[in-house]
């Protein structure tokens, strides 16, 4: 990870769960290969959930069968 995006995902980290805007949400998702055991346990709601695009994405493909 470059330093910039590594900054970015501990400013993230330093803030409370409520705290994160969708954006962040979906850095953290995105980058969870990065995350300690801990981090894996302590954000897994968040990491579970399905971003907005995915969402579209799964109906539009839905829709088209």
């Amino acid at each position: 990870m470059d330093s910039k995006s590594r900054e970015y995902l501990d400013k993230i980290l330093a803030k409370t769960i409520a705290e994160l805007t969708r954006e962040e949400k979906a850095f953290l998702r995105a980058r969870r290969s990065y995350l300690r055991k801990s981090q894996l346990e302590e954000y897994a709601d968040i990491l579970n959930q399905t971003s907005e695009k995915e969402t579209v994405k799964k109906k539009n493909a839905k829709e088209e069968n």
